[in-house]
């Protein structure tokens, strides 16, 4: 059984975050966390995001037309091709808006193809909120623990929601929480966990 830690004071992860660190964001959307990590005035910071429907074909939490059928009100489009478009466009905006930090590296890519490129650099931490499967998950947090210092943290979101229930949208809960489970358990990590407000956690390594 997995012991945890509660902070009940903190409602996010980013009192946690030093400032000159070298930190990688894993998943970045439309750069809202980015923007958060970038006023504690870091030293690097790696947004990571393939900006791209090709991972969700092969999610096991949520079949690729659930997955469609789950964001068209959003994005009002429901073929591949419009879906495609859509990310096209909002990886555009994250260009557009982070391009001049200069300690932004914006790379356009899965997380594991980040890892092979990215394995000799060395983080102070990494927020991973990439890919909620549970392969996918426990892939990021494995290769995580690869470049992330001693005393380092991986951080992430989404562990611990309720289980699933019939007609309820939490594909992405229940793997992202097996994942991190796992992974604990697996480096010996338990008392080294701990959770920030509802859905966010801190592992130190």
């Amino acid at each position: 059984m997995m012991a945890t830690h509660t902070n009940k004071d903190s409602h996010n992860l980013m009192h946690i975050i030093k400032p000159n660190t070298v930190g990688a964001e894993i998943g970045v959307w439309f750069g809202n966390t980015s923007t958060q990590f970038l006023k504690k005035g870091l030293k690097k910071l790696y947004m990571v995001d393939p900006y791209s429907v090709e991972p969700y074909k092969e999610n096991s939490e949520m079949t690729y037309q659930e997955y469609l059928a789950k964001y068209q009100p959003i994005t009002g489009e429901f073929a591949e091709a419009g879906f495609q478009k859509y990310y096209d466009r909002v990886y555009t905006e994250i260009n557009s808006r982070f391009r001049t930090f200069k300690e932004v590296e914006i790379c356009r890519m899965l997380s594991e193809e980040w890892f092979k490129k990215y394995n000799d650099v060395e983080l102070d931490w990494i927020y991973i909120d990439g890919d909620h499967s549970y392969e996918g998950c426990l892939r990021d947090l494995e290769n995580a623990l690869k470049i992330v210092k001693p005393g380092g943290l991986i951080l992430g979101d989404d562990y611990g929601w309720p289980p699933l229930k019939p007609g309820v949208d939490n594909w992405s809960k229940a793997g992202v929480t097996k994942a991190v489970n796992e992974f604990i358990n697996n480096n010996n990590l338990n008392k080294q966990m701990f959770r920030h407000g509802v859905t966010q956690f801190e592992i130190r390594v």
